[in-house]
């Protein structure tokens, strides 16, 4: 049985990514882009609850009284009182310019008290505001981690690779790089997910898997090149990815286990 030839058949992934491209780019016109408190600035609420909750009534609910943009999700943990007591929380995440009033954040716990199986008492329960400024702040500094992330690796890549052209293997790798960064974001916009702390963590966790990647079957092609001198390129790029295949897939597989 042959082995699939890559670079013979690199069209067909080509037109899968435009096509997944051209999909995202109408789910962003589509669903927009939802930033979290974090970056955003509002309000988030933490009520402990004492029954089920329907986390998409409560987010509603307030959102209809304040006029506000809502996230509600239900987080399980623990009890500190008793380690096997799992506790769950209701979560309002209410974005705004501005962070609730002391008068909605009331309001807001008085209509969730009226209508859902919660614990207003609970000494769990906890308020956090967070200005505009702040949610600004905090969004430029995660964008500069990234940007900072992705110069340093094209100048690493650069350097380790300067028999495979140097910087032009650099720029294909950041190529690369993002392409997983615009799937990732893909499907948060296409899920409505809000951009926060937790995906900026994601993406530079993306990041390093992307390009640990490339760098595993780069070395693998400036190998090759060595053993394959009467080879063409494409041969040698076919067998190196053939060879870092199934590292690559056990990589992939023993990460989904953990998460």
């Amino acid at each position: 049985m042959g082995r699939y030839d890559f670079i013979k058949n690199r069209k067909y992934p080509f037109i899968f990514s435009i096509a997944l491209f051209v999909f995202f780019g109408i789910m962003l016109v589509v669903n927009g882009v939802t930033l979290d408190i974090n970056f955003r600035g509002g309000t988030r609420i933490m009520i402990e609850c004492v029954g089920d909750v329907d986390p998409n009534a409560a987010g509603a609910l307030i959102e209809q009284e304040v006029g506000k943009k809502v996230m509600a999700s239900i987080t399980n943990t623990y009890s500190p009182d008793a380690d096997e007591a799992a506790v769950s929380m209701l979560r309002l995440d209410i974005a705004g310019n501005e962070p609730l009033t002391r008068e909605e954040e009331e309001r807001v716990k008085e209509l969730i008290g009226e209508n859902f199986a919660v614990k207003l008492d609970s000494n769990k329960n906890e308020t956090v505001s967070i200005t505009p400024t702040i949610g600004r702040e905090t969004l430029q500094r995660g964008i500069l981690a990234v940007g900072l992330s992705v110069v340093l690796i094209l100048l690493y890549v650069a350097w380790r690779f300067s028999t495979l052209s140097g910087f032009s293997a650099g720029v294909c790798a950041i190529i690369a790089l993002i392409h997983d960064v615009i799937v990732m974001f893909g499907v948060y916009i296409t899920m409505k997910l809000p951009l926060n702390d937790i995906f900026v963590a994601a993406l530079l966790t993306v990041i390093g898997y992307s390009i640990n990647d490339t760098v595993v079957i780069y070395d693998r092609i400036r190998e090759n090149t060595e053993l394959m001198k009467k080879s063409s390129l494409a041969d040698i790029v076919n067998v190196s990815i053939h060879q870092s295949l199934s590292r690559s897939i056990n990589t992939m597989v023993t990460t989904l286990i953990c998460l």
